[in-house]
């Protein structure tokens, strides 16, 4: 089934980038807005799969409108779009419900990845939620989940779910990731290699001494055997790599838990 994409962005030019490429790549763009006054209302009337969502529209805040889609809609995932570079927007943006989060300006290859990750993650969701299974019964296993990327954590959530693995906390950062493994104490980490504030080699520093018995799974895009080793060195029992394939992740989660 194609996924249905509505774009919201105050800037005509940007509506029509963003439909030229989403068509391209196979996508069903069926509407586009200018502003965020009515989006909640056309979102109920459409029913897309996914929102592009431009951060500063004129009559209303991104993060507001993200707030009411997700409240009223919570299986609608929702891609942030901004130029703002604040570092604490896509944190709050993760926090409000975001599936993906993308800066202004943006390659085709970023926003190519970034979409396919949200549709990958949200089909994953969807089938747990048909199932009902999005709730871990017996679960083989505890996981906190760390990357900088809603997209990311939301996607790998989902994973873990599918291996039976309970997912008791998300961190957008390291320093949050470490203090939330010092109170859950989860049998696995996933740690992504680059966050803000803290990244995922000094937060595995810290998770080593506030729960030594948590098992840590790096998370990176560069597999590069000097950081592979490096993260060994201090503690790591893996590594996984993005994007994530489902079988993969899977297989290192056997693999750890033996």
């Amino acid at each position: 089934m194609t996924t249905r994409i509505l774009v919201v962005d105050d800037a005509a030019a940007m509506r029509a980038a963003l439909r030229a490429f989403l068509k391209s790549e196979g996508y069903l763009v069926v509407g586009e807005l200018a502003s965020g006054g009515s989006v909640v209302e056309t979102v109920k009337q459409l029913q897309p799969d996914v929102v592009c969502l431009d951060y500063n529209l004129p009559d209303a805040n991104g993060i507001d409108v993200l707030r009411a889609i997700h409240a009223e809609h919570p299986t609608i995932a929702v891609v942030m779009i901004t130029g703002d570079v604040g570092p604490d927007l896509e944190a709050e943006a993760a926090e409000a419900g975001a599936a993906g989060f993308i800066r202004k300006p943006f390659s085709q290859d970023r926003m190519s990845l970034e979409i396919r990750q949200v549709v990958h993650a949200q089909e994953l969701h969807k089938r747990q939620v048909e199932k009902g299974s999005f709730e871990v019964n017996q679960a083989r296993a505890r996981a906190v989940v760390a990357d900088d990327s809603a997209t990311m954590r939301m996607l790998l959530a989902s994973i873990l779910q599918h291996a039976k693995v309970e997912v008791v906390g998300q961190a957008p950062d390291g320093r949050q990731a470490a203090e939330m493994v010092a109170r859950c104490k989860p049998e696995i980490v996933c740690l992504d290699m680059d966050m803000p504030v803290m990244n995922g080699l000094d937060a595995l520093d810290l998770i080593r001494v506030q729960s030594p018995a948590s098992r840590v799974l790096m998370i990176t895009g560069r597999a590069g055997k000097d950081l592979v080793m490096q993260a060994a060195k201090r503690g790591a029992s893996g590594y996984i790599l993005k994007p994530f394939q489902p079988d993969k992740v899977i297989e290192a989660i056997d693999r750890l838990l033996g």
